[in-house]
């Protein structure tokens, strides 16, 4: 299972970084055009990609914990 949300771990990293090398580029963009829309794309980008981080790490962070609570359990009886 852990495969899974390392696979979503990594894929959030590196559209955080692709949503940075956007919004960079974009300011040489916005200039040559006088448009935004490549900078609100890359910021876009980056908020999307942090909340399927996070939501990845709590995922993780709470299969971790139900399955100590469980070793424990099992344990105790």
């Amino acid at each position: 299972m852990h495969e899974k949300s390392l696979k979503a771990i990594k894929g959030s990293i590196c559209g955080v970084c692709l949503g940075v090398l956007i919004f960079i580029a974009s300011f040489f963009v916005s200039a040559a055009s006088g448009g935004y829309f490549y900078t609100a794309t890359g910021v876009g980008v980056v908020i999307a990609s942090l909340i399927t981080l996070i939501f990845s790490m709590s995922i993780m962070l709470m299969e971790e914990v139900t399955s100590k609570e469980n070793k424990s359990n099992i344990r105790s009886l």
